[in-house]
């Protein structure tokens, strides 16, 4: 029984893991905002709309993935059709 006690006061007092952000997602994730963006302009119209379209919702993705974590293109799913 105080086998038990112990065990759950060491729990307790343990630190909690904290989520680490994925810089290299995040960092590429921006990156393919910004040139998405960047390609849109670039190219105008309709094309330049769904190209810059195409392209900043992968880097939406990777955004969400580097402070999400691996279970984060649910989340991309859910806000897209939610729009």
């Amino acid at each position: 029984m105080q086998a038990h006690r112990r065990q759950e006061a060491a729990a307790r007092r343990a630190p909690r893991q904290t989520f680490k952000r994925d810089t290299f997602h995040l960092v590429l994730g921006g990156l393919l905002v910004a040139a998405g963006v960047a390609a849109g302009f670039v190219l105008g119209g309709w094309l330049g709309l769904g190209v810059g379209a195409v392209i900043v919702i992968l880097g939406y993705y990777f955004l969400v993935l580097g402070m999400g974590g691996q279970h984060a293109w649910l989340e991309i799913f859910q806000e897209f059709f939610n729009m």
